[in-house]
């Protein structure tokens, strides 16, 4: 009988071959020469900051517990705990990569504490760095930088007065009496734990998983805030694969995982397995049947089981496509046994190659963040507009604005030799008339686009920061060949096109232009120059310049045709009607 994994069966139960084996040889060589994995030396600073920031919670939690008025002895034993999931708690970090850490507690220490009494603590360590408490995200956090090791500390309040010893996250029944957000946070660790058993082989796993995050880094497309896929989504797609190719190599199930995903029929939803649902704990449950707006659907295996998905839209959900129809293209080449140890090496790096998104587009929207050079200021304010950035997608997208399509880049640049100073950018296409409506579009035809209620819809948003004063956001449309140098880290910025070469002369006997523009000047010498001071003036407003700036938002224009045209076309058609009028009273 078939071993199942999860809810399907297996669609092949083949062992690895010589082939496949090959492939994965060069794949764990590509890997290792891009430092995916680190060092016993890192490993151990690790554990080290782990055990210190252990160290500083259970001095916070003791602290609270006494001001509470709770005896010493029974503060003693209302411990904190610390758990790790993410990349770390799978095994598949790399050297530069975070630690998710979520710090669960006895119900009577709340976020309160956490934000106004541990943040202090932390911030008095010498090793703390760039410290951000985000308060108002989907879940509370602390970011920081403890040694050179970035942590990310969520917060969960438990309903118990202290924590025991056998203590299970896994364990539904401690899901009784959670907050909305104490639950949200405990299940990152409890997703993490399910996925390792959900898995036939954790090892191969752990390879293509790592794989997968370095392509999505490089291709631009990891990262939940801005509506891409974060690391909870892509670990659950390459366990889904794993378990449809349970004895497969790790580079047969790479190339398998590319084609199982370009041509997967969203919004059917990718899920690893059926949680019972628990009458007693009344959480929200995802459904498709209530959740018919999620367009690309990755549910987590723990209880509740829920979207990590919900922000991908329009946009963000084309550009994925784009990139793992591109992954397919490139990976099937690799089922061909002819190919040399070299030529698979220079495959396995041409689908690991970094975007250009910056010479994808022809507009961007810049959002640059500046304020005072407090660092540690800067980066709570940085914090919060990057946990607000998808609500500016949004709005810039159907049925808030049409005619033009949204592509953010997940990464913030740092402007060079100016601190406390980082921008987005955000791409943008604007589309003809034609193909708003789904028509086929019509060559010339551009349509107006205002994009100036959707900024200051998320200006709105964002001045509800309750942080210190004096920071600004300022948003600026920047044409391709206007995108500064420093957007473009691996290569210089291209060469602008060459102009189009002249059409060669025709055989047709040459017309003496010179004569005839003579002429023209002689009989028209005042209109066209009243029409060229016109167009002057014009030129000096602003108007009809695509990249115009406009007070406190920022309006992109497409012109057809000079307005002295529209107007001169607007006067001749007045002077037929008044003609036609004439004609018809002369007639009575």
């Amino acid at each position: 009988m078939t071993t199942k994994y999860g809810i399907h069966q297996p669609i092949s139960m083949e062992k690895p071959t010589e082939w496949h084996k090959k492939l994965t040889e060069q794949l764990e060589k590509l890997l290792v020469s891009k430092d995916n994995f680190e060092t016993r030396e890192r490993s151990a600073l690790r554990e080290d900051v782990l055990g210190r920031l252990n160290s500083i919670i259970q001095q916070w939690a003791y602290d609270v517990s006494i001001e509470d008025g709770i005896p010493e002895e029974i503060a003693t034993q209302q411990k904190a705990r610390i758990l790790t999931f993410g990349s770390y708690r799978l095994g598949v970090h790399g050297p530069s990569s975070d630690i998710d850490t979520c710090c669960v507690v006895p119900r009577h220490i709340t976020t309160e504490h956490f934000f106004r009494k541990l943040v202090p603590l932390l911030q008095q360590e010498e090793d703390v760095k760039e410290l951000v408490p985000v308060e108002d995200a989907f879940v509370p956090v602390i970011k920081f930088v403890y040694a050179t090791v970035d942590i990310d500390l969520s917060f969960c309040q438990l309903a118990l007065n202290t924590i025991p010893d056998d203590w299970n996250p896994l364990d539904d029944r401690n899901l009784q009496g959670l907050g909305k957000k104490s639950q949200k946070s405990l299940n990152g660790p409890r997703d993490t734990d399910s996925l390792l058993t959900l898995v036939p082989k954790p090892d191969t796993f752990r390879l293509v998983l790592r794989f997968i995050k370095m392509w999505a880094q490089n291709r631009a497309v990891y990262s939940n805030v801005f509506g891409y896929f974060g690391g909870i989504a892509w670990a659950i797609c390459s366990a889904q694969v794993c378990q449809w190719y349970p004895n497969a190599a790790p580079g047969y199930v790479l190339c398998k995982f590319f084609l199982v995903l370009n041509h997967w029929k969203w919004p059917s939803p990718i899920r690893l397995t059926n949680p019972d649902r628990i009458r007693e704990l009344k959480f929200e449950v995802w459904d498709p049947l209530r959740n018919k707006k999620d367009l690309a659907p990755i549910i987590t295996p723990s209880y509740p089981p829920m979207n990590s998905t919900f922000n991908v839209n329009k946009s963000t959900l084309a550009v994925l496509k784009k990139e793992l129809m591109r992954g397919e293209k490139i990976s099937s080449r690799l089922m061909n046994e002819n190919l040399g140890t070299e030529d698979i090496l220079k495959i396995w790096e041409e689908l690991m190659e970094k975007r250009n998104f910056f010479l994808e587009h022809r507009d961007y929207l810049q959002v640059k963040l500046s304020g005072p050079e407090d660092e540690d200021e800067f980066n709570k304010y940085y914090g919060f507009v990057q946990s607000k950035m998808r609500q500016l997608v949004l709005s810039l997208e159907p049925p808030y604005m049409f005619g033009v399509q949204c592509t953010p880049y997940p990464k913030a640049m740092e402007h060079p030799d100016q601190k406390c100073v980082k921008s987005f950018f955000l791409g943008l296409d604007f589309k003809a008339d034609g193909e708003q409506k789904g028509e086929g579009a019509s060559k010339g035809k551009r349509k107006q686009v205002d994009i100036r209620s959707a900024i200051t819809y998320f200006k709105g948003i964002i001045e509800k920061y309750n942080g210190e004063g004096g920071f600004k956001c300022e948003f600026k449309h920047v044409t391709a060949t206007k995108l500064p140098e420093w957007v473009f880290p691996d290569e210089k910025r291209p060469a602008p096109s060459k102009k189009r070469k002249r059409r060669k002369k025709s055989s047709v006997p040459a017309i003496d232009k010179a004569a005839i523009k003579n002429k023209d000047a002689n009989k028209d010498g005042n209109k066209d120059a009243n029409t060229e001071n016109s167009l002057e003036k014009r030129k000096d407003a602003g108007v009809g310049d695509s990249s115009q700036k406009i007070e406190e938002g920022i309006k992109i224009t497409k012109v057809e045709a000079s307005d002295e045209v529209r107007k001169e076309k607007k006067q001749k058609l007045e002077t037929k009607i008044d003609d036609k009028a004439t004609i018809n009273s002369n007639d009575k």
